[in-house]
């Protein structure tokens, strides 16, 4: 039997938090402590082959805070902190069900967050084989907007709020349909001009393991 995709997702996070729960022979996480996963997934593409991003950073901001002002932030992941590669991800892949574990699970202060952040610093396309842009070719880098310096803000449902030993799994749809708009039209004889990248990222699901 076929998975419908939003069944699919939430078999797919409920099991990260089992397997989480299951796999964790580490002493208890102090009361004033919890930990936090981010996930992300996608749908289908019309015109897209290969839609990559590559996620640099991904961080909570706790209250009001606002991420032009500077910290307190809370990262989830950094890259250029860690001293690791920054996360290539063709985001196409995750369909039917597929996820992408962006930050593996991360030890913060119990508390509230308002905002959920991602860092993207570069973004590439790669047209289906039937179609091509203007110039001929297939394959495209993409201009990343200027808030990409602030990271692209997750729609959240709500705030996430985290108490002492708790584990939360947050997934993000990076749906592409919204991400990177066509510009143009390959049944015209100007055909496809280009790809803008205009970045949302929603919450789909959220699960918590007290």
């Amino acid at each position: 039997m076929k998975l419908t995709r939003k069944t699919a997702i939430t078999f797919a996070l409920a099991t990260v938090v089992a397997a989480t729960a299951a796999c964790d022979s580490s002493p208890s996480t102090a009361d004033d402590m919890s930990r936090i996963q981010v996930l992300i997934t996608d749908s289908p593409d019309e015109y897209l082959s290969t839609a990559f991003v590559e996620i640099s950073r991904v961080y909570l901001i706790p209250g009001e805070e606002d991420p032009e002002e500077g910290p307190p932030f809370v990262d989830l992941f950094n890259a250029s902190d860690d001293g690791v590669e920054p996360l290539w991800v063709d985001l196409l892949t995750l369909q039917d069900g597929v996820v992408e574990d962006v930050t593996g699970e991360v030890e913060l202060p119990a508390g509230r967050y308002r905002q959920l952040r991602m860092i993207v610093s570069r973004a590439e396309v790669t047209l289906n084989e039937e179609y091509e842009f203007a110039d001929g070719g297939q394959t495209r880098d993409l201009v990343v907007p200027s808030g990409a310096q602030t990271g692209i803000k997750a729609m959240l449902d709500e705030p996430i709020d985290t108490e002492g030993g708790m584990v939360s799994v947050i997934l993000l749809d990076f749906d592409v349909n919204e991400n990177f708009v066509i510009q143009g039209d390959p049944n015209t004889p100007a055909g496809i001009q280009g790809v803008l990248f205009t970045p949302v990222l929603r919450e789909l699901a959220r699960n918590t393991n007290p």
